[in-house]
């Protein structure tokens, strides 16, 4: 009897071990079947920086579709193009009747290559900012749309400072931001950035990020310079995509990758291929959430890739 007594204990141990040890699995099959992971630091962000081809759609649609897929291959989770990529920025040439012009817009979300734009995104599973010519009604817009891993529209914007393209375009009116699961994002277009009220709005509005698809000028002495200060005024990232530069500025202004491809934004049917078609697929991996409206830690290693094209 008294032996059977000084082997209780000892039982008794190992089946509360057992038991907790078999609690401690079982909470975690459990969490994992509910999605309780850790979130990831970053997201990667492409960019599709293409030359344009005036007023064919169908040209640039299947351009920057098989740059899409490389850039989902490579695992990016959002894909942006440039400003105006369907029409290659056709507001730019005047000499276009006005009739051909308008007809380049199409309505979102009825329109064939917005279909074509949400059926990839669903096929790829990322989410794409993809910048075209909106038409609604008698009004024409240049806009960006955000489409989600499922092809549905997540958001749209529609640039609102329009200088020379007045004369035929509609300007935006607001600064929304839309959310994802990176966090709220604000999309807004070329000139835009030039507009401290109009980037402050998105940042008031709450967005983590902002990714500018842009056609304008670029580099160095003109663009550069201006992404900073908005960045470094509002203590934001912003992403910035256009046919010759990709570039990123961080929360204190700095720039953290900067490519120019080219001097070009526009090149002909027959450039195709060429030396003048210049065109890469950029990647960055964004810092997630709150901390990118924290103040830069420039010491931080952040993984950046460009693949050519």
């Amino acid at each position: 009897m008294r032996y059977r007594n000084m082997l209780l204990p000892p039982l008794l141990l190992l089946l509360a071990g057992t038991m907790v040890a078999g609690n401690a699995l079982a909470q975690s099959a459990a969490s994992q079947r509910k999605g309780d992971r850790s979130p990831p630091a970053t997201v990667r962000v492409a960019g599709i920086v293409l030359k344009w081809i005036r007023a064919d759609k169908e040209a640039n649609f299947r351009r920057a579709e098989a740059m899409i897929r490389q850039a989902a291959a490579s695992d990016a989770q959002i894909v942006c193009t440039t400003e105006c990529f369907l029409d290659g920025y056709a507001i730019a040439d005047k000499s276009i009747p006005l009739p051909t012009y308008r007809d380049l817009g199409e309505p979102i979300p009825e329109g064939e290559h917005f279909r074509r734009l949400a059926a990839l995104a669903a096929e790829l599973r990322i989410h794409l900012v993809a910048g075209m010519l909106e038409a609604d009604g008698e009004n024409r817009y240049n806009t960006a749309v955000l489409l989600g891993p499922e092809g549905k529209l997540l958001g749209k914007y529609r640039k609102q400072k329009l200088g020379h393209e007045r004369v035929r375009n509609s300007s935006g009116d607001s600064s929304d931001v839309f959310p994802t699961p990176f966090g709220r994002v604000g999309l807004m277009i070329c000139a835009d950035r030039t507009e401290q009220a109009i980037v402050r709005r998105f940042c008031d509005a709450g967005a983590d990020f902002l990714i500018c698809p842009s056609g304008g000028m670029f580099g160095p002495k003109t663009n550069d310079p201006i992404v900073q200060s908005r960045s470094r005024e509002n203590r934001i990232h912003i992403l910035f995509v256009h046919p010759a530069e990709f570039l990123v500025t961080g929360p204190d202004g700095s720039i953290l990758e900067r490519t120019i491809l080219g001097d070009r934004l526009l090149i002909t049917p027959d450039e195709l291929g060429g030396q003048r078609d210049q065109n890469r697929v950029f990647f960055f991996d964004l810092p997630l959430h709150s901390a990118a409206r924290k103040p830069a830690d420039a010491t931080a290693t952040l993984r950046n890739a460009a693949i050519r094209h």
